[in-house]
């Protein structure tokens, strides 16, 4: 074979490996961002670039992808249909005497996103999560579709959940029980403004960096959010603020008494309450008309009125009967038989 056919064969099997590699490229999904490692020495695999959503990279013949999520992810506790129907159990204030306050049950919401910046390349915060914590739990195995639902839920309940939980105990411990149940002074805003602090202090500790960002979050760009804030005055509002990864916001739905006991108690002392209320109402109503009533049997015209009352209804039943005569009298209607 000459040396110009062996040169026309070997242009032609790089034509087809190049075009082979171009139609097995890989391409993220519009809710996912792609991780590639490429091969090194033995097993080390390094960190080659970010796939973003609907993009595409390299084919890995002998290299490794993960996919990670992009669209907004929620824990959400509720008794029924979320992501975990176990309340978040804490105390409340204690009494004035010193005794511990009663557990209350807190069902909550936190909307996220994933940080998917790719900015910085490995020592971006994307593929940091993933080499610091992601990795650690498993939560994606080699491939495109190799995200693990069950595995990322293991590593929430190890990272957001104790920081969630740690927030919300140190925050309901500053309100008594009957105000957590029934959100007295709205109290459970309060409680809002005031948790974002150390959930998102707790939560950077347990991630190992700032790899989980709030509703608002624009992929790495810088945006803007509202945040609520506590007053002087006691009472929340928002504020305007700005930056790259704004905080998460855990939404209260309901608190309410741990033990089901102190729950039914606390019901029956409201309801005896209002009955007692509704009945102290009615006596006094009575007591009322019956003092209207002893002072007016003193007074002439009141007894004059009585009188012509009586006469009335004597009159009417006069007319009523056939064998009665109505006799008029210089001072008024005199009623006889006749």
């Amino acid at each position: 074979m000459n040396r110009h056919v062996r040169t026309l064969i070997t242009l032609g099997l790089v034509a087809v490996v190049a075009s082979t590699t171009a139609g097995c490229a890989t391409r993220a999904n519009s809710d996912e961002i792609i991780l590639y490692y490429a091969s090194g020495a033995g097993e080390n695999k390094e960190f080659k670039e970010c796939i973003k959503p609907s993009k595409n990279g390299s084919y890995p013949i002998d290299d490794e992808i993960y996919s990670l999520p992009t669209n907004q992810r929620t824990w959400n506790i509720r008794p029924a249909g979320g992501d975990s129907k176990d309340p978040i159990t804490s105390g409340s204030k204690p009494s004035a005497d010193g005794q511990p306050g009663p557990s209350v049950s807190i069902f909550a919401t936190a909307d996220f996103y994933l940080n998917t910046d790719c900015t910085g390349g490995k020592s971006s915060p994307i593929v940091q999560f993933w080499e610091r914590t992601g990795r650690r739990y498993g939560i994606a195995e080699n491939g495109e579709d190799g995200f693990n639902q069950k595995k990322w839920i293991t590593m929430l309940m190890n990272t957001l959940v104790p920081a969630e939980e740690k927030a919300l105990r140190e925050q309901t411990m500053r309100y008594l029980a009957d105000e957590l149940d029934a959100n007295i002074g709205a109290v459970w805003a309060k409680i809002e403004a005031q948790l974002g602090g150390t959930f998102m202090a707790e939560l950077k500790a347990k991630l190992g960096g700032e790899f989980f960002c709030g509703t608002g979050y624009a992929g790495g760009r810088k945006t803007t959010w509202d945040e609520m804030v506590m007053n002087v005055d006691g009472t929340t509002s928002t504020r305007k603020a700005e930056g790259i990864c704004p905080p998460i916001r855990i939404s209260i739905s309901d608190i309410n008494f741990t033990d089901a006991g102190i729950a039914e108690a606390r019901n029956k002392v409201y309801k005896s309450k209002a009955e007692a209320e509704a009945a102290l109402i009615a006596a006094r109503a009575e007591v009322d008309k019956a003092a209207l009533l002893s002072k007016a049997a003193n007074d002439p015209a009141y007894l004059r009125m009585k009188e012509i009352e009586a006469r009335l209804e004597a009159a009417k039943a006069c007319a009523a009967n056939p064998n009665c005569t109505i006799v008029l009298g210089a001072d008024g209607v005199v009623v006889g038989a006749k």
